[in-house]
């Protein structure tokens, strides 16, 4: 596609201005932005083009299926570049009006909408449109042609139709200034009406008056093309694929094949009819523009498609019902179930073999959502993995749509795990990311605009619950998407009861490569979806839950029309946890008062007046109940240094989030196993797994707790070396002495006097055996349960 047009073999440059102006007599005005009573214009009806079988509107105007059939319309065109997926299908269907499409890619000055710049071979589009107006036209019906506001794309091509079947360009031009006047803006369209016009004055008829066939500008090159050839013959069918932010393609699939063979099919084709181009428009440009990669200038290089997600969609359903064909988001088995239950695809097994295989049909969208390519330099054949990342423009200097119309809207997208059900934040959100990961503020900010150009301003939804080394985590609230009594809109906003919704810790990786390693099977989300799987063992909710993954939007803080795509793993936030990390909690627990911050010096003061010894012991158990259900759920490799344990409000209960793990577990997880059916005595099989080593991980909990309490950790290590150097009778009265400071600094009255002594007796009694490893403690291990013994004999009650 060339970026201006050739000169025109049919139109010198002024008979095109003269043309043009004439035809900017009649339309390209202004679309109205209020009715006659100054309200604001809805567009209430689609234009009908007299003496023709031609309307011309919106995506609304296709969905009023009411109005279709008072308009005795009978075929309905798509020729918008995605986005229109609430079209009522069914009820197209039934008033017998045909749906076809022939989607526009772009609304661009430069796109060849009507036809090849350099060859004048007809366009795909022309050809598709031209089919569908003639067979509707010989059965008596009409069409309309629609794209998102029926403005550019399909007044384009409907006009283009009709002159083809002979219609007059001024008859046409004057029907329309009349009812719809603000069609054909797009003055790259319009060149290519008029030159169409020009052609087909110089070009003889061909072929019999009912199919009437025109020489275009190659002779060899046929307008009315046979297209009633039946794609189902041939084993294929014809579906939208979007790339989200980008364009639309028309591509044929194998009618029955299996998930697998549709997305390695889908990104053969994106790599050799979008890739190669925005790799050709680097190298020739020697920039960045538009598309892919990062922003400095790289060498000559190809890319394809890295890691992406195929996401299923169907013409005629919510968007909000798409599910991604992915088993790290959902398993396979669910996908099928809801490819079955929800679209009502045929799933079946070929003879002869055991993979499953779907009966796709033309009502298909599907997406693929690139997160990531492999650029290779062309000179040397280095191959480097690198973000994906694009800028989406529907035409130059036009706003962009991407925001309003895409497959992927700007909710933040999640599916469970285990059941397949879709989830999407209740407010549109697009998060911020920074070119440098090492720039982590910019990770902070957010938008919840979704109809307008990002601008990122301090996070309420959104808000920020916590950050580490790796990651950042934001607070989203999510909704079950349900049914929606309102077509226009997500069903979530309409009828998700309070139930349904739930608050989010939505986990973003810093690191591109972090965030494509965690997807893997044997990755942390392949650990919380084996622990979501188990949450029959976790029926206390000591362990935290994890939901699932989702997909959101990010945009470049240093170029806000830059965008790309983020997998995110989600969790719930539930309010009886604080923000407390157990690592933060300690630092807090250990700080001095009079080093903390002015801020969070009453926090932290009243956090360490209330925490008793009996606090301590708790917050232990708590802990090791965690421990212990991660063990029996088979999961190791958890990540406990750095800090990844809730802490709740109250101390009272901890919860453990975030494993890591490059992971393997002492049990396979399966949904017909025993120990998930809850058969009796199927937990006998259960051995400890988790790989942490208790003997180093817990004696540093309990010396913090025991002996740091608002003194520091330097005071605890030189404490604890003192206290080993002691004599046996001198160390419990160092323990006793700092016990006593920690825990009991106000003390009233004999009888509160001497239980307190009482149980400063018993502590430090304990805690000395526990330090040099003494009976009842001399032999902590990997064993969880042992641990959990030994702390029973802590003598708080």
């Amino acid at each position: 596609m060339a970026t201006t047009s050739p000169p025109s073999p049919f139109l010198s440059d002024t008979d095109a201005q003269a043309r043009l102006e004439e035809l900017r007599q009649y339309v390209a005005k202004p679309m109205p932005k209020h009715d006659g009573n100054n309200k604001p214009w809805t567009d209430p009806s689609p234009a009908l083009v007299e003496g023709s079988a031609v309307l011309i509107g919106n995506k609304y105007h296709a969905s009023n299926v009411p109005a279709l059939v008072r308009e005795q319309v009978t075929a309905v065109l798509n020729c918008a570049s995605g986005g229109i997926s609430r079209l009522p299908m069914d009820e197209l269907q039934a008033a017998n009006i045909d749906y076809e499409f022939t989607n526009v890619r772009r609304d661009d000055v430069t796109y060849p909408i009507l036809y090849d710049w350099n060859t004048r071979e007809p366009s795909q589009h022309l050809i598709v449109a031209k089919a569908l107006y003639h067979r509707i036209k010989e059965m008596g019906g009409r069409v309309l042609f629609f794209c998102v506001a029926g403005q550019n794309r399909s007044a384009a091509l409907a006009v283009a139709v009709l002159l083809l079947f002979g219609h007059k360009l001024e008859e046409i031009l004057v029907s329309l200034s009349k009812t719809r006047p603000f069609v054909l803006e797009n003055e790259g369209f319009q060149r290519q009406v008029i030159e169409l016009e020009a052609m087909l004055q110089k070009a003889t008829p061909r072929g019999p008056p009912e199919d009437p066939v025109f020489s275009f500008g190659n002779p060899n090159a046929r307008l009315a093309r046979r297209t009633t050839m039946d794609n189902s013959l041939l084993g294929v069918v014809e579906v939208e694929l979007l790339i989200p932010g980008l364009c639309t393609m028309d591509v044929k699939i194998p009618k029955e094949s299996s998930i697998k063979a549709v997305k390695a099919r889908l990104v053969e084709y994106v790599n050799e009819f979008l890739l190669k181009h925005y790799s050709n428009q680097n190298n020739n440009n020697n920039t960045n523009a538009s598309s892919v990669g990062s922003t400095s200038v790289l060498p000559a290089s190809s890319s394809k498609v890295a890691k992406s997600w195929m996401v299923l969609a169907m013409f005629g359903y919510d968007d909000m019902y798409d599910f991604p064909c992915e088993t790290e988001a959902i398993e396979e088995r669910v996908q099928l179930e809801l490819m079955q239950k929800v679209f009502g695809l045929d799933v079946f097994t070929p003879q002869g073999t055991n993979e499953q295989h779907v009966r796709w049909s033309s009502k298909c969208r599907f997406a693929l959502v690139i997160f990531s390519v492999f650029q290779t330099n062309d000179s040397t054949n280095l191959t480097w993995e690198e973000p994906w990342t694009f800028v989406h423009e529907e035409r130059p200097g036009a706003p962009a749509t991407f925001l309003e119309y895409n497959l992927l809207t700007t909710h933040l997208r999640a599916w469970d795990f285990v059941t397949g059900q879709s989830y999407c934040s209740t407010k549109p959100i697009v998060f911020s990311f920074s070119p440098d990961p090492r720039d982590k503020r910019q990770f902070m900010r957010i938008s919840t605009s979704a109809n307008e150009p990002v601008q990122f301003h301090a996070p309420g939804e959104g808000g920020i619950l916590g950050m580490g080394a790796n990651a950042i985590v934001h607070r989203v609230d999510l909704g079950k998407v349900v049914a929606s009594t309102n077509s226009r809109e997500p069903g979530f906003m309409d009828a998700c009861p309070p139930e349904d919704r739930w608050d989010a810790a939505v986990k973003r990786h810093f690191s591109y490569h972090k965030m494509v390693a965690f997807l893997e099977n044997r990755s942390e989300a392949g650990l919380a979806k084996r622990i979501r799987l188990a949450s029959s063992l976790n029926s206390d909710g000591r362990v935290v839950e994890f939901y699932g993954l989702g997909v959101g939007l990010a945009a470049n803080c240093s170029n806000l029309n830059e965008y790309k795509f983020e997998a995110m793993l989600l969790a719930r936030y539930e309010e009886e946890f604080s923000t407390y990390t157990m690592k933060k909690f300690m630092q807090d627990y250990l700080v001095p008062l009079e080093r903390a911050s002015s801020e969070e010096r009453p926090d932290i003061e009243a956090m360490q007046s209330k925490f008793t010894l009996i606090s301590v012991k708790v917050l232990l158990v708590s802990l090791l109940n965690a421990f212990r259900d991660l063990t029996l759920m088979g999961v190791q490799a958890f990540d406990f240094n750095n800090a990844n344990v809730l802490v709740s409000r109250d101390y009272r209960l901890c919860r453990l989030i975030d494993i890591d793990g490059d992971s393997k577990g002492s049990i396979q997880l399966d949904e017909n196993a025993a120990y998930i059916r809850g058969s009796p005595g199927s937990l006998a099989m259960h051995k400890p797994s988790l790989d942490i080593d208790l003997n180093v991980v817990l004696p540093t909990l309990v010396e913090q707790l025991i002996l740091g309490k608002g003194r520091s950790n330097s005071f605890v290590v030189n404490k604890r070396s003192e206290i080993w150097r002691a004599t046996p009778e001198k160390a419990r009265e160092l323990i006793m002495e700092i016990l006593r400071e920690n825990f009991y600094p106000y003390v009233h009255g004999e009888d509160e006097r001497f239980k307190a002594e009482k149980h400063v007796h018993k502590v430090a009694l304990w805690f000395y055996a526990m330090l040099k490893k003494q009976p009842p403690w001399g032999h902590w291990t990997r064993d969880i349960y042992d641990a959990m013994r030994c702390i029973d004999h802590l003598p708080i009650s």
